[in-house]
Parts: structure tokens; sequence; C-alpha cells
């Protein structure tokens, strides 16, 4: 995970509002990334076409 990403999950569970944190978070499920928390997913698998 991104350090960008790891920082703000870090100061929305301090409280602080972070919408730009949200949008990361969002495209990052869209991007087929895996999520972890109450609401976590599983990642998109990655098979190699070699």
């Amino acid at each position: 995970m991104p350090a960008g990403t790891k920082t703000a999950l870090k100061l929305l569970t301090l409280g602080f509002p972070g919408p730009r944190a949200d949008r990361r978070l969002d495209w990052r499920k869209r991007d087929g990334y895996a999520t972890a928390g109450t609401e976590r997913r599983t990642g998109t698998e990655i098979v190699c076409g070699c």
C-alpha cells in the first residue's frame, strides 16, 4: 500500500476528515486492489501471461 494511503488511513482512524482519502480508497477498490478493515475486499488475482 502506498505511503500516502497508509497516512490517510491513520488520519481517518484518528478522526480527521478525509474526503480525499475516501476517494483514494474508492479508486483502489475500483482498480482491483485488496483492502483491509470491516468492509475488506480481496484483490483481483494477477495471472502472468508468460
